[in-house]
């Protein structure tokens, strides 16, 4: 993990200086486009969510893409617009705002962005599914926390507290603050008791643990690992053979090795 976030800086700067290069091929113009690459199995799982992206941001998507092929080897990409955010500017009238937004939340307010002719265009439930091709239960979390939350960028028709079929949206022509820069929240796309992804992130917490402390102490034996471990993780007290079972994960993936001559000696591999 630690690994992971490191050598993400590289490529961000890496893929700065790749987008200059093709600026013929893809036209970054006014975006500023960021990718943390996180390996698989490494991390929480998380919602997969399928999304339809908006030109700029598609065009985004396939430069990383192409600079990613030719720096690396063997690895495949798959982005996860569920955890993506964005800064999207909003005019109305000649007011300008900064919006901090989610990925999904800036493809729907893509669609909003006013035609040539000035008019506001108005889309319903429906056409906004099947414009982004994004699942109806994620499209609702969005459109509610647009339309409804504390910052209304979007006016629903009709008014209600609940996004429910047919309802139909455009552009909040009268939307006022005094703040420029507005943070829209969102409800979660994750279930309120998803017992598998709390244990996916203890799971997560748990080898942390382990990687920290082996990292400090170099080798430990495996009952000395298990009780600090469970020292360090009061907050949740994980059961041993948990603990167990993600010292075997760390061996498999060559964090760890054990001795040869005691089998109940971890050492740690830098």
């Amino acid at each position: 993990m630690l690994n992971d976030l490191s050598t993400g800086k590289d490529h961000v700067e890496k893929f700065q200086t790749f987008a200059k290069n093709n600026a013929s091929k893809f036209d970054l113009r006014g975006v500023e486009f960021n990718v943390q690459v996180l390996t698989t199995g490494f991390w929480p799982k998380n919602i997969d969510t399928k999304l339809n992206l908006p030109t700029s941001m598609d065009t985004c998507v396939k430069a990383f893409v192409e600079y990613y092929t030719t720096a690396t080897e063997a690895r495949k990409l798959l982005f996860t617009e569920s955890l993506g955010g964005c800064t999207v500017q909003m005019k109305v009238g000649k007011k300008p705002y900064d919006l901090s937004v989610t990925t999904l939340q800036a493809a729907v307010l893509d669609m909003f962005t006013a035609n040539e002719d000035g008019s506001a265009p108005s889309y319903t439930l429906e056409e906004i599914v099947a414009s982004l091709k994004l699942e109806e239960k994620f499209a609702k979390k969005v459109l509610h926390s647009l339309s409804c939350g504390k910052y209304k960028v979007l006016k629903k028709d009709p008014k209600s507290k609940k996004i429910q079929t047919g309802d139909t949206f455009t552009a909040s022509t009268k939307f006022s603050n005094n703040s420029r820069k507005l943070r829209i929240p969102m409800a979660s796309l994750q279930p309120s008791h998803d017992s598998k992804r709390v244990e996916d992130d203890r799971t997560v917490a748990i080898e942390a643990a382990i990687v920290r402390i082996m990292k400090t102490r170099k080798q430990m034996k495996h009952q000395d690992l298990i009780g600090e471990v469970l020292k360090q993780l009061q907050f949740f007290r994980p059961q041993p053979k948990s603990v167990k079972r993600c010292i075997e994960r760390l061996i498999d993936r060559e964090y760890l090795e054990r001795d040869e001559n005691q089998s109940n000696l971890y050492r740690y591999l830098a």
